[in-house]
């Protein structure tokens, strides 16, 4: 009875084990991330075949492969030479990072308030086009946001606020 405890207690040990780390790769390669395409020296959005890195992560260091990119609408599919973008620094490819970091120590064109640390559950800053026109990150498709942050200055969310509710 003792071995079969011992068994049944490594073998839910190790079912624990694979389920903490599939968790943490759907975690960590989930969404779209922006990558600077090898091929075109161009900004690319992509998407990861989430599962494929999940299941391959189980139980050693996971195997990631595009589900998508932007650069594919103009182009075959590619060999996927972004890959290790992804693989050196997932977090880094996140659009909340990348806008979170560009966002450090700005303040709003507008009313000149400090934006401030960006939190996952307040209002997002904005920016606001050479045009003079406003943008929420929404309305900005990932892959062109690397030369928004290069054209663009931030807003807050109050500026954003008040310039869309004036009558």
């Amino acid at each position: 009875m003792n071995l079969i405890n011992a068994i049944l207690i490594v073998s839910l040990g190790l079912l624990g084990w694979g389920l903490w780390r599939a968790a943490s790769a759907y975690w960590k390669f989930r969404g779209r991330l922006v990558v600077t395409c090898p091929e075109t020296a161009q900004p690319a959005a992509v998407d990861l075949a989430t599962w494929h890195a999940v299941l391959t992560a189980t139980f050693r260091e996971p195997s990631l492969r595009l589900r998508d990119c932007s650069q594919w609408r103009a182009r075959a599919p590619c060999e996927q030479p972004c890959v290790a973008q992804i693989e050196a620094s997932p977090e880094e490819c996140r659009v909340p990072t990348i806008l979170s970091k560009w966002y450090e120590g700005k303040a709003c064109t507008c009313c000149g308030m400090p934006v401030g640390p960006i939190g996952r559950w307040q209002h997002k800053p904005c920016l606001i086009s050479p045009e003079m026109r406003i943008f929420e990150w929404k309305d900005i498709p990932s892959e062109n946001v690397p030369l928004a942050l290069r054209t663009h200055a931030p807003v807050c969310w109050r500026c954003l606020v008040a310039e869309t509710h004036i009558s």
